[in-house]
């Protein structure tokens, strides 16, 4: 079983459905995830990201991205393992934030990874390890995505 990603786009702009999709691909592999992965990207407006953003985070602001790992709420597990696949949960993207090419692939990055585990928030020690990682992934991607960091 390979990858399976699930793009969802809920507003009237049109989503970079293929860019979103080869940068999580060429994220895993560059990361060696050989697991089967399943993963869902909701691409909504300004106004539903802030409203999910308020309900889930107690923020009143429309961030560039969310991220509802399957273990939200339990902290010491990765993700749920079922039939032999990592099902890390969903991206939600704010549409207004993707439009630019080479800012897309750094938002993917940064939830990807909160998905696997990642966190930025705890500590100073994991958001430089984090942002570490972010950077190494994006330099990896600029050349085969012709993005610039």
């Amino acid at each position: 079983m390979k990858h399976e990603i699930l793009i969802y786009n809920k507003t009237r702009r049109r989503a970079p459905e293929k860019l979103i999709k080869s940068v999580i691909f060429k994220m895993l592999q560059f990361l060696r995830i050989k697991q089967p992965v399943e993963l869902a990207v909701l691409v909504v407006d300004k106004s539903e990201i802030k409203r999910l953003n308020k309900i889930w985070r107690k923020t009143n602001k429309a961030p560039d991205e969310l991220s509802f790992g399957l273990n939200s709420r339990q902290t010491a597990e990765l993700a749920k393992f079922n039939k032999n696949v990592l099902s890390l949960g969903e991206i939600v993207l704010n549409v207004e934030k993707i439009s630019d090419r080479n800012h897309l692939p750094k938002i993917l990055i940064h939830s990807l990874l909160h998905l696997l585990g990642y966190h930025h928030e705890k500590s100073r020690a994991q958001a430089k390890k984090m942002e570490h990682l972010e950077k190494k992934i994006l330099n990896n991607l600029e050349k085969s995505l012709e993005i610039r960091n």
